[in-house]
């Protein structure tokens, strides 16, 4: 908890930081953009923009995976719910830092980029049919898995081969193997599919998250910017 605490000492009032909240009924949380409020520690608070946060479906029994991004390096925190102050704000006792490779499933980050599926069967011993390859968009990253936008349904618990190009400067092709967690209607031409990897290179993994944190910190500048204009 001394870690804690120090940890706590270093971060500003209002910084803004995001949160993943847990909802009732709903097994994934919530990502949120947010703002640091202090308070004793390991008690902190979280303040959400107006219209962001359903303050009576947050389900209190579960824990707030909250990433702070500093300087050199992002922290993320496992902390309880300990109180709904108002609509906008949740009071929050820190419980344990969490290091990268146990925070890699639990944040997802908007990403608009390219993303290839295709089947895992090799070429040489595919049956007739058992070859398909569908082009879609990104939506979200993590290095857990991704959500994408395709012009076809895809199966649910079917295993394909994804091809992904990382949305940084040199645009480099990630390859890995997953399955079709879930895929969703949108409307007879759209089709959102969301991947979790299955087996994929710890490098390249690292290149994701990399990715993730760099895009994050893109996303909360330009949400602090908005606010400081507004």
């Amino acid at each position: 908890m001394p870690l804690l605490n120090s940890l706590f000492l270093n971060i500003k009032e209002g910084k803004a930081i995001r949160a993943a909240v847990p909802l009732v009924g709903v097994v994934e949380k919530e990502r949120l953009h947010c703002f640091y409020g202090k308070a004793e520690p390991p008690a902190f608070t979280l303040f959400f923009p107006p219209g962001t946060l359903s303050i009576d479906q947050v389900d209190t029994s579960r824990t707030c995976m909250v990433m702070i991004d500093f300087a050199d390096q992002t922290v993320s925190i496992s902390a309880d719910i300990s109180k709904l102050l108002d609509p906008q704000t949740l009071e929050l006792i820190a419980q344990e830092t969490i290091s990268h490779s146990q925070s890699r499933g639990f944040f997802r980050v908007d990403a608009n980029t390219s993303v290839a599926a295709s089947s895992t069967t090799p070429e040489e011993m595919a049956q007739e049919g058992e070859q398909w390859r569908l082009l879609g968009d990104t939506i979200d990253l993590s290095g857990s898995g991704l959500l994408c936008s395709f012009s076809e349904p895809l199966e649910k618990g079917k295993s394909v081969r994804i091809e992904l190009t990382l949305p940084t400067r040199d645009m480099e092709t990630i390859n890995a193997v997953g399955h079709v967690v879930r895929c969703r209607k949108i409307n007879p031409s759209l089709y959102h599919a969301a991947f979790h990897f299955d087996s994929i290179d710890s490098e390249s993994q690292d290149k994701i998250m990399a990715c993730c944190f760099e895009l994050q910190r893109r996303h909360l500048r330009m949400r602090v910017q908005v606010q400081n204009y507004g």
